[in-house]
């Protein structure tokens, strides 16, 4: 398999009422147009975009698929997110990133295809939530894995370089006006920040720990390397909990094994695990 970049999900784009969502969940909408303004050489996904809710995701794989590029324009850098959550026979297999498919990805010849500069793509990722809702654009085949727009993203620089930054307990803004949800008695995975910040997981890999599943999560504080002050905990949520950025922008981090985290909080979400 091609040696990959990973990289923190940078967040998905809009969505409208009428997906049953929980009652008096609005969707947040200041970030829309931010995920659709770039112009560029890429295919644009983000106007044809519908209205989807994804549900029963709780430990599903999927990849996501990164392309970046300049806008034409602004003459900044911006990425474009492609995610293959629900496709390739994934309603039957709850695995949407087969294995045989992700094996024979080409970073340099998808960026070809797509003009773009740099072609980024995560490791197989499980989901951790229960659902999440957002603008959903055109499906496009990478080397014959589907994967659908979720969403377009100022990136720094640094992205696109040999090196990239390491993601791990940095914290990360991004444009997000998706909603995602994680239901009553489901069990949580949580880190809480020197600055009294608490943050979710969204997703976890098994790439940097073979073997790794949902089950074993609970435990996982004793594999990572928390920097001084940062803790890691479960908890079993006695409510729903919602994550909407109301302002249309969030922050994620990472931990040292490349899972992925959702701030919470005010303006993140319904209350603080």
């Amino acid at each position: 398999m091609p040696s990959v970049r990973t990289r923190i999900a940078v967040g998905l784009c809009g969505l409208a009422l009428g997906l049953g969502l929980p009652a008096g969940v609005q969707p947040a909408r200041a970030a829309e147009w931010a995920t659709c303004k770039f112009f560029s050489q890429l295919p644009d996904d983000c106007a044809r975009a519908e209205q989807k809710k994804y549900d029963n995701l709780r430990d599903s794989r999927y990849v996501e698929i990164d392309l970046y590029a300049k806008d034409a324009l602004k003459k900044l850098l911006y990425v474009s997110i492609y995610n293959t959550t629900g496709l390739n026979g994934a309603d039957d297999s709850r695995d949407s990133a087969p294995k045989a498919l992700v094996q024979t990805l080409d970073p340099k010849r998808i960026a070809k295809k797509y003009q773009a500069l740099v072609v980024s793509i995560t490791p197989p990722r499980y989901w951790t939530l229960d659902w999440f809702a957002d603008r959903v654009g055109a499906v496009r085949s990478f080397d014959g894995l589907d994967a659908a727009w979720m969403g377009n993203s100022q990136a720094p620089q640094s992205r696109i370089s040999a090196k990239p930054p390491p993601d791990a307990y940095r914290y990360i803004p991004v444009a997000r006006t998706s909603i995602e949800g994680i239901k009553k008695g489901s069990q949580v995975y949580l880190l809480d920040d020197p600055k009294s910040r608490t943050w979710v997981m969204r997703s976890y890999t098994n790439k940097d720990i073979p073997g790794l599943t949902i089950d074993k999560l609970e435990t996982l504080g004793d594999l990572l390397k928390l920097p001084p002050g940062w803790k890691f905990r479960a908890a079993v949520l006695t409510k729903d909990l919602v994550l909407e950025s109301k302002g249309g922008y969030s922050a994620s981090t990472q931990d040292d094994k490349g899972n992925v985290y959702d701030l919470t909080g005010p303006g993140q979400s319904n209350f603080v695990p």
